[in-house]
């Protein structure tokens, strides 16, 4: 029988939680990140609370960040070459930089289902999705803090 999953709500839990809450979170020694690897890394690890992160988990978060600079690097890079280039025999054809992009884009989208923190397995299905964005838009349309009576967070 499969062990059941200790409730949140729970003493126990809540110890547990707290207990992993004060350990920093790094990532696994044998996946090499360099240091700018590491704001990927930082982002991608406040995805999630820290007591959910399995050793698994860290890898491919760690791959995740891997791949989130390399792809910030690629597009980086981008920015100075054209899409289009002329080979040397004159011909047009597509950048192989494009190519590259793409793929470290798929990677990381890849690495983000894996995780489960792309948008919906964070928000759940689009049409409850919908209902929170729309309650909160209108929270925002009738913000009470617009009319300069009360103090406003910093």
């Amino acid at each position: 029988m499969a062990n059941k999953k200790q409730r949140i709500d729970s003493n126990t839990a809540a110890v547990e939680v707290m207990r992993k809450a004060a350990a920093e979170l790094m990532p696994p020694a044998h996946v090499e990140l360099w240091e700018c690897d590491m704001p990927f890394w930082h982002n991608i690890i406040s995805e999630k609370a820290k007591s959910e992160w399995t050793p698994g988990d860290l890898e491919i978060a760690a791959l995740l960040a891997r791949a989130l600079a390399r792809l910030t690097e690629e597009e980086n890079i981008m920015r100075g070459e054209e899409s289009v280039i002329t080979t040397k025999g004159g011909n047009l054809a597509a950048n192989p930089r494009v190519r590259i992009i793409a793929d470290c884009h798929a990677r990381a989208l890849k690495y983000r289902q894996t995780l489960g923190i792309h948008s919906r397995g964070r928000d759940g299905e689009k049409r409850d999705t919908d209902k929170r964005r729309a309650i909160a838009k209108e929270i925002e349309a009738n913000n009470p803090l617009d009319d300069g009576l009360l103090a406003r967070p910093n």
